[in-house]
């Protein structure tokens, strides 16, 4: 709501009806102000047109709308709003996305398990406010899309922007964990996890999966995994990052979750085999429950102050009376 730190500003408006008294009793007749309509030569204009009318009430409008919005400037208009501060850290936690075109498939009701897996983290987050989190997208390389952040919004928007491929054909479990283990290692925070979202074997870079492992147990950070998909023949289809291609065909789909289940038990994890959406979605609800933590905080009262949009108005409203009164009813006489 709009408030005003400086009410006696506004005693300044009674100006407008004195000027107008002044006026009627012939006490400011000869008085010329720069926006008058008065010609160059002093001459008052003779009204030749009902155009010249419209423009003369425009123009009044506009010379009273700049002087208002002058007298509210000098009021200091300002906005109060309450922020919460946390003055404790809640949990921190980074999501690892399997971004390989087996992702792709289609066996997570109409969605692929990409899209799905998208989705249904949002629904996660939404459900814990205070929680930093963090993105690392992996495939044959990882890349941390997002550091632990309590923006969730940029969490989201960042997660969207996932797609197919982007990172080639191959899963490097391995190398993303220890990108999240890196972002997450110096994490002061009570409660600290790792969110493996994978439908693959570790088959790609230089890292071992048990290595990570054994960094993140050393850091104190629990690795929760979890087998996106379904096994056997599923339909698939995406397009292909580098060459722009459509592929649409099936997916033999299997995977040994031997390696998933060991990553989560030796860090005080849980693995979980999420087949469908929903039982991807009751694995992220139940993680949430295992991470969330009660965070102490106050509310603090911040202001917004609008004294230059206030005076940015009231100067355009002077130059567009300036060119109605000077410019273009002078050309048209």
């Amino acid at each position: 709501m709009l408030e005003f730190e400086h009410y006696s500003a506004f005693f300044c408006l009674f100006l407008i009806p004195l000027y107008h008294i002044l006026h009627k009793f012939s006490i400011l007749q000869n008085i010329s102000f720069p926006l008058t309509f008065a010609d160059w030569e002093g001459k008052a204009f003779q009204w030749k047109h009902s155009l010249f009318r419209a423009a003369s009430i425009i123009s009044k409008i506009f010379l009273y709308t700049a002087f208002l919005c002058f007298v509210i400037a000098l009021a200091g208009p300002v906005i109060s709003r309450q922020e919460k501060i946390f003055t404790s850290r809640g949990a921190e936690i980074v999501f690892v996305v399997d971004t390989s075109p087996s992702m792709a498939a289609l066996d997570m009701g109409s969605a692929s398990r990409l899209s799905s897996a998208k989705q249904i983290i949002t629904n996660a987050v939404d459900l814990m406010p205070g929680t930093a989190f963090g993105l690392i997208a992996m495939a044959s390389e990882a890349v941390a899309l997002v550091s632990t952040t309590e923006d969730h919004a940029l969490f989201k928007s960042q997660l969207e922007s996932l797609s197919i491929g982007d990172l080639g054909d191959g899963t490097a479990i391995g190398v993303g964990l220890s990108s999240a283990v890196y972002h997450l290692a110096s994490s002061s925070s009570v409660k600290k996890c790792i969110v493996l979202l994978t439908d693959g074997e570790n088959n790609a870079g230089d890292i071992h999966p048990l290595t990570a492992m054994k960094l993140a147990a050393e850091s104190n950070i629990s690795i929760y995994s979890i087998g996106v998909g379904t096994t056997g023949t599923v339909p698939i289809e995406y397009n292909d990052y580098e060459t722009g291609k459509k592929y649409s065909g099936f997916l033999d789909s299997r995977f040994d979750d031997s390696l998933l289940k060991t990553l989560a038990l030796e860090t005080g994890g849980m693995y979980y085999k999420a087949d469908s959406a929903g039982a991807l979605s009751q694995a992220l609800i139940e993680i949430v429950k295992t991470q969330n933590t009660a965070q102490s905080y106050y509310y603090e009262r911040k202001k917004d102050y609008y004294f230059d949009t206030f005076i940015l108005i009231s100067a355009l409203c002077l130059c567009f009376v300036w060119f109605v009164k000077r410019v273009y009813m002078r050309v048209i006489i």
